[in-house]
């Protein structure tokens, strides 16, 4: 019988049918891209919610532990006192939340045994021990500066990583609740006090699920100021960089809806030019503003999260930094 070998021919692919398929698999691309891209958003804006949940709940927390004060915008604590005292902290509050935000070890490592004049006395009367902001290495250099908190950070900033330091926060504090704490003014070297120390819940009237505590604000914001109030372009939390909507540029009971403009910048807004620090975001230095796309996050004074929508108004929006005025947010909250 004689034996038939089959044979199969293959043929490969034409060009035109290369390019079919390339062209398919560019429209699955282009098709997919933006869900995963909402995705991906989506996953950064919890994680940024979870930031001011914790920073939230290391605020109250903090307050809890120290009789009910909370930390100024700049200065010592908890003992806002002339005199000095001993194992005070001396910067800004989230300078004072690291023990309360799982930094322990970081705070720690500021300690100074006797405290250069800024923190805890005046500058006639140093020599306490602290926990101080300007504390440094052997080699001369900030240790706060060297370490990146990521509690601090939301991953939606876009100019995470510009700047002279790592002690560095995507996020803000109320400046209507925060204030400063103890300066000291040379050359007369007398202690002044800019602001009261507040107490936690009793200065929040308004209720601390109607207040807001804290919010996002990117690290490098060196758009220009809004109003004029406010002046502080780099994110440098150890200090006072983070505050907003200070009672020294922005009176409380004033209705700054109409006259300057308070809504926070919403999206990432890249490109401003700084001199000293190079490219950062366009977001102004003393409003919150946010890399996220449709609205921003802010941690009220009960330890929830409220996603802001974009379309707020410049009213309600203002009624919940203000902790004491009585004020109705509206239904667009």
């Amino acid at each position: 019988m004689p034996k038939f070998r089959f044979l199969r021919h293959w043929r490969g692919f034409t060009l035109i049918e290369l390019l079919v398929v390339i062209a398919i698999i560019a429209v699955l691309i282009g098709l997919l891209l933006p869900a995963v891209q909402k995705v991906r958003e989506a996953a950064a804006r919890a994680q940024c919610q979870n930031n001011l949940h914790q920073i939230s709940l290391a605020c109250i927390n903090a307050a809890d532990t120290n009789q009910g004060k909370l930390p100024g915008d700049a200065g010592a604590y908890p003992m806002m006192i002339a005199g000095g005292s001993a194992g005070n902290g001396d910067g800004g509050v989230f300078f004072h939340l690291l023990p309360y935000v799982e930094q322990q070890n970081l705070y720690k490592s500021t300690y100074v045994a006797s405290d250069p004049c800024w923190g805890s006395a005046p500058r006639n009367g140093c020599g306490v021990p602290t926990y101080s902001q300007w504390a440094t290495d052997a080699a001369g250099n900030y240790i706060i500066g060297k370490t990146y908190v990521k509690s601090y950070i939301c991953p939606s900033d876009p100019t995470f990583g510009i700047g002279w330091s790592n002690a560095v926060a995507s996020y803000c504090f109320n400046g209507q609740v925060f204030t400063q704490g103890i300066c000291i003014s040379p050359p007369t070297d007398v202690a002044q006090t800019w602001g009261t120390q507040r107490r936690f819940p009793s200065y929040i009237t308004d209720g601390t699920s109607l207040t807001v505590a804290f919010s996002e604000k990117e690290i490098a914001s060196y758009g220009p100021s809004v109003g004029g109030y406010g002046d502080s372009g780099f994110n440098y939390y150890p200090d006072w960089g983070p505050i907003v909507y200070s009672p020294d540029f922005q009176p409380v009971g004033v209705p700054p809806y109409t006259n300057p403009p308070i809504l926070p910048v919403i999206a990432p807004r890249m490109g401003c030019a700084d001199t000293n620090q190079g490219d950062g975001g366009c977001g102004p230095p003393n409003l919150p503003n946010t890399g996220h796309t449709a609205g921003i996050n802010v941690g009220m004074f009960d330890g929830s999260v409220h996603f802001a929508a974009q379309g707020v108004s410049a009213g309600t929006w203002w009624y919940a930094w203000t902790p004491s005025n009585g004020d109705i947010l509206g239904a667009d909250w």
